[in-house]
């Protein structure tokens, strides 16, 4: 192989910094897993091992060692953050680097106190990366037992002037003491409005608002969860993150429905990132490989496939966005014909590349309904159970046991299930559970409408292992 010199090309790191570095990736991306695996490899890095989430993470840390980590935090299963600590025990020595798509200024502090090395946001380009776990592995490891500054916090307890985007955000951001009485640390503007100017630094927070007080010392303990909180007679949804020796709630209001879009355009963002930042770094891959002469066939196929995997994905995001802008302008319209609910089943489980995914035909015949639309719907369920749930995935195609001139199409997952306090929101618009892999929160909701829309329905219950099944009921020919 012709080895590669320019400026930000692939694989141009000193040997001696690379050689013999042991690499093990966690992400639950299988593309983003091989494309970094490429360009690791090519870079002179061994990769050792990788895993789909946290549990098989630290499984794989476990058993080979390695010299440095790449992490991704939000995942099913486990998520990044909480098997953070438990890689750090397990590998003192290595080097862990953090991804999120997130901002990172919600949860660097928090990462870096759990024992990471360093974080990167997703989107940031392979050469980048390699110059990144480059610097890392160069400098001396951080003291993993040294206090960490707080987001806003200098060391010696005094505010430190907080970031603009912090003060600049459009939702109320408030920052309060980790430990009783929860004094306030910082507030930006709107959420000085919000909580009608009492949030004065080091005010006791229940003297501000006994309502965030009362989520705070009942859930002070989580590392972050989120909750619908009533404050001065309107309903917000308050996040609240670990920061070091504080705590950041970030309050944002439904007195309106502008909140709720605010809400909803950030979740869509960070779920558009993930493929886009796929697609980025294969198409720099590609670059720099063909410049070479590195990319043979069987990796140009592979790289290929990968860009319409997550083509698909993306396609996905748009059609669910496109479909509720329908509904809400009343332009949503049907092509029904009779469907064959098998070929539309597998092309749907290829197409999301759903591991350990099979399905049962029970009821042979053909549904009424328009093709596309049904694939949309089984393909978001596929994804849902990908993403909240856990393989194998069972997908069935049964009688209705309610109407003999219907037919169920069951996806069953092997999860935990749905809490049983989230299920009378599951297929709202917008509605997300407390989870570690958050999602746009339409995909249920435009499965809901879409079944509705052919006169049939949708419905969830715990599945007999334990996990989720949601139900689509439509009529057969």
């Amino acid at each position: 192989m012709t080895a590669m010199t320019g400026a930000g090309a692939l694989g141009r790191a000193a040997p001696d910094v690379f050689a013999a570095v042991r690499v093990v990736i966690v992400d639950d991306t299988e593309d983003l897993r091989e494309l970094l695996r490429y360009a690791l490899v090519r870079a002179g890095m061994e990769v050792v091992a990788d895993a789909g989430d946290g549990e098989a993470g630290i499984e794989a840390v476990r058993e080979h060692r390695p010299d440095v980590v790449l992490l991704d935090l939000s995942m099913p299963v486990m998520d990044g953050m909480t098997a953070l600590p438990r890689i750090r025990e397990l590998v003192p020595d290595a080097r862990i680097i953090v991804f999120s798509g997130f901002g990172a200024s919600q949860l660097t502090d928090r990462a870096l106190a759990n024992g990471a090395d360093d974080y990167l946001q997703k989107g940031t380009s392979l050469s980048k990366i390699l110059d990144r776990v480059r610097e890392v592995l160069e400098r001396p490891r951080r003291d993993q037992t040294a206090p960490v500054t707080p987001i806003g916090a200098t060391g010696t307890g005094a505010l430190a002037e907080p970031s603009d985007a912090l003060t600049l955000a459009p939702y109320g951001v408030l920052q309060v003491g980790a430990e009783r009485p929860h004094p306030v640390l910082w507030a930006n503007p709107v959420a000085h409005s919000l909580l009608h100017h009492r949030a004065e630094p080091g005010t006791p927070l229940a003297q501000v608002t006994t309502e965030l007080a009362g989520v705070v010392a009942t859930h002070r303990l989580r590392r972050e969860g989120t909750f619908d909180v009533e404050i001065g007679g309107h309903a917000c949804q308050v996040a609240v993150r670990h920061a070091g020796a504080s705590l950041y709630l970030y309050i944002e209001s439904c007195i309106d429905e502008v909140g709720v879009l605010r809400t909803a355009i950030a979740a869509t963002a960070h779920e558009v990132r993930g493929p886009v930042s796929v697609l980025a770094g294969l198409a720099e891959t590609i670059r720099d490989a063909a410049e070479d002469g590195f990319l043979d066939g069987d990796h140009l196929s592979q790289m290929t496939a990968a860009i319409a995997r997550q083509a698909r994905i993306l396609d996905s995001i748009t059609a669910d966005l496109l479909t509720t802008a329908q509904v809400q302008r009343g332009t949503l319209r049907m092509s029904l014909e009779a469907v064959d609910p098998r070929a539309v089943i597998d092309a749907a489980i290829a197409d999301r590349g759903v591991d350990l995914a099979t399905m049962e035909i029970e009821d042979p015949r053909y549904l009424r309904a328009d093709p596309l639309r049904l694939e949309q719907m089984v393909t978001n369920l596929l994804g849902n159970a990908h993403k909240h749930g856990r393989a194998p995935v069972f997908v069935r195609v049964r009688a209705s046991r309610d109407d003999p001139a219907m037919v169920s199409i069951d996806v069953e997952d092997s999860g935990d299930g749905v809490a049983p306090e989230f299920r009378d929101q599951l297929f709202r618009e917008f509605s997300r559970g407390e989870t570690a892999v958050p999602g746009t929160g339409l995909g249920l909701h435009v499965v809901r409408t879409l079944a509705l829309a052919h006169g049939g329905a949708v419905s969830y219950a715990p599945a007999p292992g334990g996990g989720a099944m949601f139900t689509i009921t439509l009529p057969a020919v």
